[in-house]
């Protein structure tokens, strides 16, 4: 294996570490539901930077925190059809707001895994050449 394949292969484990964290934090505050239509309010709040007193949201808040950094850290080593090439310099907002842009555009998806549309939104939103 190579330096830079092994590299990308740390990359990926940490964020997939990440994720599993995040999902486990929300599963705790409400339920295994990963659906968009569950995790929306939540996101949009992240992404306004909105103050959040309700426990629930708040861990929802940091499931999208660490759905959308964790699959943005990877998205350039998936398969093509999920694969997205993210800014490097991207914040967490601009993450957020890409996918909240994308669930605004498409409610009728909103009963699907969240962390399926996040890739669909990176992929859509930052294409790899």
């Amino acid at each position: 294996m190579t330096v830079l394949a092994s590299r990308s292969f740390v990359r990926a484990v940490v964020c997939l570490a990440i994720i599993a964290t995040a999902d486990d934090t929300a599963a705790q505050a409400s339920s295994s539901d990963t659906s968009a239509k569950h995790v929306y309010a939540a996101c949009k709040a992240f992404e306004q930077n909105q103050p959040i007193s309700d426990p629930q949201v708040y861990n929802l808040e940091g499931f999208c925190s660490g759905v959308v950094h964790g699959l943005a850290g990877i998205s350039s080593s998936l398969a093509v059809e999920l694969q997205s090439c993210v800014p490097p310099a991207s914040t967490p907002a601009e993450l957020a707001l890409v996918v909240v842009k994308f669930l605004d555009e498409h409610p009728e998806r909103m009963n699907e895994d969240f962390r399926l549309l996040v890739l669909e939104a990176f992929h859509n939103a930052w294409p790899c050449s």
